[in-house]
């Protein structure tokens, strides 16, 4: 997982350094990008950027009260097309991008942004507070990423997936077709999925290898719970799968990414 984290450093700068310590634990410096330790001083800013969004699977864009300031000309920056916020986020806005909403910020209306940045509003987007409550949103980030989360319980779930699993099981890193992304381990017969919808809803749960078929019962973020049957298809690059809930019986697929 690598990720791009986009913000306005006068806006919530102390915030960002707090939020990507945490996820350099969950995820690996390596793999979380964010300008003021990832470009060297003097660097290609663009091009730096430009690189680390492509190669991206997620970025956060950190909205605080200050993320739309205003120029001497009192229009908001975010029109300039100069400015950095604008730049990485206009360059995000077809991908993975989940806003997070800092101590209480409300998401901007589509009509106070510039065209480039317009479906911003329509990303489904988490809290984040500075206070006591810090660590649980980061929890639940972490957790919606498929990453550890810290103090867990040493067991099937604790651990990333193993890169050298084999294709013949389900363990690994999935993706649907409309950008949700699933993480799936396995210890012989017994699963545990979790992972994030891309109406933003996240889900976890347990289950089990039935014959050619696992079924793994899941509860999602919006209280919806139901059953996943799952088939590893086309030598185990692609699942084929089902969902079971009270909204009625979905098809879906998803494409091994490792």
């Amino acid at each position: 997982m690598k990720i791009f984290v986009s913000y306005r450093r006068e806006d919530t700068g102390p915030l960002v350094q707090r939020l990507c310590s945490r996820l350099d634990e969950a995820f690996g410096a390596r793999n979380v990008f964010y300008d003021e330790r990832s470009v060297s001083t003097g660097g290609d800013f663009r091009g730096a950027v430009v690189g680390a969004i492509v190669t991206s699977d997620v970025i956060l864009a950190v909205i605080g009260p200050a993320w739309a300031a205003v120029d001497r000309r009192g229009r908001s920056r975010l029109f300039d097309e100069d400015d950095p916020v604008r730049l990485e986020l206009g360059m995000s806005i077809r991908r993975n991008i989940i806003p997070l909403l800092v101590d209480g910020t409300r998401m901007p209306a589509a009509r106070t942004l510039p065209d480039v940045l317009r479906e911003l509003p329509g990303r489904s987007g988490m809290p984040v507070y500075s206070d006591r409550r810090f660590d649980a949103c980061v929890n639940d980030l972490v957790q919606r990423l498929g990453g550890p989360v810290a103090g867990a319980n040493r067991s099937l779930g604790s651990r990333a997936p193993r890169a050298t699993s084999s294709w013949l099981s389900f363990e690994g890193h999935w993706q649907t077709r409309d950008g949700g992304e699933a993480e799936i381990l396995q210890e012989g017969d017994r699963l545990e999925m979790s992972g994030w919808a891309s109406n933003g809803a996240s889900y976890s749960g347990r289950g089990q290898i039935q014959g050619e078929f696992a079924v793994v019962d899941f509860t999602n973020s919006f209280g919806l719970r139901g059953r996943l049957v799952m088939r590893l298809v086309e030598n185990g690059g692609y699942i084929n799968g089902q969902v079971q809930s009270m909204m009625g019986v979905s098809q879906f697929d998803m494409m091994r990414r490792t």
